[in-house]
């Protein structure tokens, strides 16, 4: 039996440590999983002190208020005490770290940490080995390529019987400081994953100067996060999936778990955990009818809680709608990410039209299903002229749709987005708004979103003096912002427009 120590830095959602833990137990090893740090989030004006990932997140908050995500305070001495004493107490026989692009620089500290007082094998993985090994490999013995959950048992197995750990599929090995660049492994059926472990006497959490052992990471919003399937039907060149595809074929990618496994785990989550609601973070729930046609009766028979979804304009009619809300579904995200068809079509590799997208929000509305829908802005390829036809768009979009921020677009590395990005530099072909461009369209876009008629709106946008202070627009927004998806939401509609008959 090997011991492993999975290290999942900050808190928040991230199903991995809890496959990859499941997946151990069932191959006989024994795990720990620690959760180390946290992100936090705050305005522009009060980021002062605190530390940014490689990649930060900035957006603006449906409240008006321009905000940093992920943020964090530097390691102190008590977390980094706290870390290795919790590491002593478990003395595993390998330390795996979950890694995002955008914390490459945040887990090499760690690591850089860790080994000062451990030798064992350190394996990283997750989305930043798989995309950047060049950068990650100078920091780990190992690197995890795509999916791990064999590729982890395969090691925790070799560390065992003392084998040769460079020589696993799936992974760069490191052998005399030289990559031994071993060949990829078929995706995975996954109906051969174990159930994700998230038995608490095995979590623990690092902060500060405190330790919170029997730790479940949805613990405050009582949510139980699950995703059915593994890939995209999809390939939106500003996403992850998009690359993948491009790196491990899109052939069978799009792979989803038969429903008797995800009701298996359904039914241990609402029999041990205190869970509320379900939430399904597949990248699109509403495809695959016929698993939709099997799940959605039996989950409303056995499971029983309300549940959102995400779903993609061209994947939903009125009749899914209408089974997704009989089985218990309260809220759905649609994936909007520009008003600009040209931006669509042309950068995101999302040729949809505008017109469907109004459609699709529209008859979520009308299944009485609560909507909210997902903006990309300040996105490099995008023009003034982009963003009026963005503003227009979301004056047709009904207005029960709602948002928590729009985010900024972020270049991951190697994405064919921002390759895109690099090569206009180049070639000095970008025309990007300014600054003052986007803090007026924002707030514009938020205007859209409160219950003033279109007129009126289209009055402030003519008013010199909202383009001189956007800011004071914000008096006019009306709608509260939600801060979770299954929270009830109001009724909403628009003021009459003037002289109507409305008014009569």
């Amino acid at each position: 039996m090997a011991r492993v120590a999975i290290i999942k830095l900050f808190n928040g959602l991230n199903l991995a440590p809890a496959q990859l833990s499941g997946q151990l137990l069932a191959a006989g090893h024994d795990t720990r999983i620690i959760y180390f740090k946290e992100t936090v989030t705050r305005p522009e004006e009060e980021k002062d002190g605190f530390l940014e990932l490689d990649y930060p997140g900035v957006g603006f908050l449906a409240n008006g208020q321009n905000i940093h995500v992920d943020l964090y305070k530097p390691i102190n001495a008590d977390e980094e005490r706290l870390l290795v004493e919790e590491l002593k107490s478990f003395n595993p026989d390998c330390i795996a770290f979950t890694v995002f692009s955008g914390m490459i620089g945040i887990c090499a500290d760690v690591t850089a940490i860790v080994r000062k007082h451990f030798d064992c094998p350190i394996i990283w993985g997750g989305s930043g080995p798989t995309l950047e090994p060049e950068k990650c490999f100078p920091h780990a013995d190992l690197l995890c390529l795509n999916e791990g959950e064999q590729v982890m048992v395969e090691l925790a197995d070799r560390i065992d019987a003392r084998g040769d750990l460079t020589t696993i599929d799936g992974t760069w090995g490191k052998r005399d400081g030289q990559p031994v660049k071993n060949p990829g492994r078929p995706y995975l059926n996954l109906d051969d994953l174990a159930m994700p472990d998230w038995h608490g006497d095995r979590y623990v959490y690092i902060n500060g100067d405190t330790v919170q052992r029997n730790y479940y990471p949805e613990t405050t919003s009582r949510s139980y996060s699950i995703m059915t399937q593994r890939g995209c039907p999809f390939s939106c060149h500003f996403c992850i999936e998009s690359k993948y595809q491009d790196m491990f074929g899109r052939k069978d990618s799009l792979r989803r778990k038969s429903v008797d496994l995800i009701m298996e785990e359904l039914h241990w989550a609402k029999n041990n955990l205190n869970i509320k609601n379900v939430m399904f973070y597949d990248d699109v729930f509403t495809v695959h009818p016929r698993w939709l046609a099997e799940f959605l009766p039996r989950y409303k028979e056995e499971i029983g809680l309300p549940f959102w979804c995400y779903s993609y304009p061209t994947t939903h009619d009125r009749e899914l709608l209408a089974k997704l809300k009989d089985a218990g579904c309260v809220a759905i995200t649609m994936g909007v990410q520009s008003g600009s068809e040209r931006v669509l079509k042309e950068h995101f590799n999302r040729p949809t039209k505008s017109s469907r997208v109004v459609e699709a929000a529209q008859e979520i509305i009308d299944t009485g299903i609560t909507g909210f829908y997902d903006l990309i802005t300040r996105v490099d390829m995008e023009t003034v002229d982009d963003l009026e036809e963005t503003f227009e768009f979301l004056l047709e979009l009904p207005l029960e749709m709602n948002t928590f921020m729009l985010p900024n677009m972020t270049s991951y590395p190697n994405y064919a987005y921002s390759d895109a990005v690099i090569a206009a530099e180049r070639a000095g072909t970008l025309n990007r708004p300014s600054d003052d461009d986007y803090e007026f369209f924002h707030h514009l876009y938020l205007l859209s979103r409160s219950t003033l008629p279109v007129s009126k709106i289209r009055q402030i946008k003519a008013d010199p003096r909202y383009r001189e202070d956007p800011r004071l627009m914000k008096k006019f927004f009306d709608h509260q912002p939600i801060i979770n998806f299954t929270d009830p939401v109001p009724p909403r509609s628009r003021q009459p427009e003037e002289g109507s008959a409305a008014l009569a």
